[in-house]
């Protein structure tokens, strides 16, 4: 597998989202929803050794890559990690208009603006039922913001990933590593709240060298089914792991929440939101001190 940045840039403060608070959420997105806030977090990042961000098709991830298409360091330097799809966005239009309209409404808007061959294809595929070809075409509709900028890799929400271990659907998982990394030449990752289910079923499949993130702390803030299976998958063989949520929303101490990961050889990249330039000077040192 190829080799992955260090340092992820996570979305989440950036974009409004707390976990443990929807009054900071709320502060966080109004500060954000300013153009220059996002562009000087991700200026003093870089100049950091950040260089990399996780993103998600939230309706701001426009915004920042306006800023890095438009910066003259960035542009060249900046590596995104699309996160697929912008769950929420299909859910309330769902409620809205029904996911058959949804569908719909989306394969229009991408041969309207886009591509018509694949809006054509999308609507062969919606009329057949061929759910299959849609998941291409829906993945080709999400990637269309990260055209022209560099891409590490390409992660499918946990929401679907759970959701398919759930119902049995593993095979679309074939299909998404195939397309990512014949579509787009870059390594397709599974995010998840269940890295021991998830690994059971890859390994049954037949994969090998994946790529899988998820939550992992020294709490086991959203890790199933406990801290101690967890740790264990990731210390097996077979998988590339990238870290998520390891300050628990807060709840741990910077310093000790990489001590803890700093235990653990196989990890070499991790993802961690950071808002504050202070934030990013200490979070920096910490992960250069402890993940090598």
């Amino acid at each position: 597998m190829k080799k992955l940045d260090k340092i992820l840039l996570g979305h989440n403060p950036l974009f409004g989202v707390d976990h443990l608070s929807q009054e900071r959420g709320n502060a966080k997105d109004q500060k954000f929803g300013n153009k220059s806030a996002l562009a000087d977090v991700l200026r003093y990042a870089h100049s950091k050794g950040v260089k990399a961000m996780m993103m998600s098709t939230h309706p701001r991830a426009q915004v920042v890559l306006d800023i890095i298409s438009e910066d003259p360091v960035l542009r060249n330097d900046f590596t995104v990690y699309p996160l697929l799809p912008y769950v929420v966005k299909y859910v309330r239009q769902a409620n809205e208009k029904g996911m058959f309209n949804v569908l719909t409404d989306l394969l229009t808007q991408a041969g309207a603006g886009k591509s018509l061959s694949m809006m054509v294809t999308g609507m062969t595929g919606l009329a057949s039922g061929n759910m299959y070809k849609m998941i291409k075409i829906l993945i080709d509709i999400e990637m269309l913001p990260f055209k022209g900028h560099k891409v590490g890799a390409v992660f499918m929400h946990d929401t679907l990933v759970d959701l398919a271990m759930g119902l049995g659907c593993d095979e679309a998982f074939d299909v998404f590593r195939e397309h990512i990394e014949k579509q787009y030449d870059v390594p397709a990752g599974l995010i998840t709240k269940n890295v021991p289910m998830l690994r059971e079923r890859l390994d049954g499949r037949g994969w090998t060298d994946y790529l899988i993130m998820a939550a992992f702390n020294k709490t086991g803030f959203y890790m199933n089914p406990s801290l101690e299976k967890t740790i264990s998958e990731v210390q097996r063989p077979g998988m590339n792991f990238i870290p998520m949520s390891i300050l628990a929303a807060g709840a741990i101490p910077p310093k000790s929440a990489f001590e803890f990961l700093g235990q653990f050889p196989e990890i070499n990249s991790v993802v961690v939101g950071m808002s504050r330039k202070d934030h990013i000077d200490q979070t920096v040192d910490l992960i250069n001190q402890y993940i090598k």
